[in-house]
């Protein structure tokens, strides 16, 4: 088990443990759902928007295979959220120290 200071810990507790990280996977698997339904709409799209800027650095690798290629991109797609969502929850822990302070 890591110890409670270490850097995987304090992302993961960063991006899951107030309510603006939870909007944001809960929005992210929205658009996911959305985009498994309808593949061929553009709304397809709306997993890649909704984990940029990391997100769009997968478009620049090049194809390897379809199931590698598939793989690679969702593994990407949930780093890229997983940066994101812990982004969120480092604002909404500023502002709340703030509004406290």
């Amino acid at each position: 088990m890591p110890p409670k200071d270490s850097l995987p810990r304090r992302l993961l507790t960063l991006a899951t443990d107030n309510w603006a990280a939870r909007a944001y996977w809960a929005l992210l698997a929205a658009g996911v759902a959305v985009g498994l339904a309808l593949p061929e709409n553009l709304l397809g799209a709306v997993p890649l928007l909704l984990t940029a800027p990391l997100s769009t650095l997968a478009i620049a690798v090049p194809p390897v295979g379809d199931t590698l290629a598939g793989v690679l991109a969702a593994v990407w797609l949930l780093l890229s959220a997983l940066v994101n969502a812990a982004v969120a929850g480092a604002l909404a822990h500023r502002m709340r120290a703030e509004r406290h302070a």
